[in-house]
C-alpha cells in the first residue's frame, strides 16, 4: 500500500496563536488521499492535535525512526514549511512542501515538490526573517487540496 506521511503543524509560536505556516486544508486533502487508498500518517509531537482521518499518529519519533518511515518504498513525505522539508533534504528524499508565505527561494529546496499559490501572497524579502508571532493567519495564501492533488496526478507524483 502506498503510504503518505505527512507533517502537518509548524512549530508553536510562543504567543500561542496560530501559525501562519500551517496549511489550513489538510481535512480535504486526507479525504482525497484515502480515497486514493494511500495510508496516511502523521507526525507530530505531544501536544499537537491529531488530524481527522490519519491512521496513524506518531509523537516525538527520533530521527532515526523519521529516516527509516521516509525510506520506504511507495512513500512520500508532505509538510508545511517547518523542519520536515529539511530533515528530507539530509537523507536525499523529496519532500511535497506546501508554502503559504514563507518564501520557497529562501527557505525551501529545488528538489523539492513546491506548492506555492502566487508570489503576491509572500511576506517582503525582509520580513521573510522576522518572527511569526507577528504573522495573522490567513488561509488565502494556501493551494486547496484539489489543486495541489491535481498538480501531483498531473505529474505523475500520486
Amino acid at each position: 500500500m502506498k503510504t503518505i506521511i505527512i507533517s502537518p503543524y509548524a512549530a508553536k509560536l510562543r504567543n500561542g496563536k496560530r501559525n501562519a505556516k500551517n496549511y489550513p486544508y489538510w481535512s480535504e486533502m486526507i479525504s482525497i488521499f484515502k480515497n486514493k487508498n494511500y495510508y496516511v500518517i502523521q507526525l507530530g509531537v505531544e501536544g499537537e492535535d491529531r488530524l481527522t482521518g490519519v491512521d496513524e499518529f506518531r509523537q516525538n519519533l527520533s530521527y532515526d525512526d523519521i529516516e527509516s518511515l521516509l525510506k520506504k518504498e511507495d512513500t512520500l513525505a508532505m509538510s508545511v514549511d517547518s523542519l520536515l522539508p529539511h530533515f528530507c533534504k539530509t537523507i536525499n528524499v523529496r519532500c511535497i512542501v506546501l508554502w503559504g508565505r514563507s518564501d520557497p527561494s529562501v527557505f525551501g529546496y529545488p528538489e523539492n515538490i513546491n506548492f506555492l499559490k502566487d508570489r503576491k501572497y509572500l511576506r517582503n524579502k525582509h520580513d521573510q526573517w522576522v518572527f511569526w508571532e507577528d504573522v495573522p493567519y490567513d488561509p488565502e495564501p494556501f493551494m486547496t487540496a484539489e489543486s495541489v492533488v491535481s498538480d501531483l496526478i498531473m505529474t505523475r507524483i500520486i
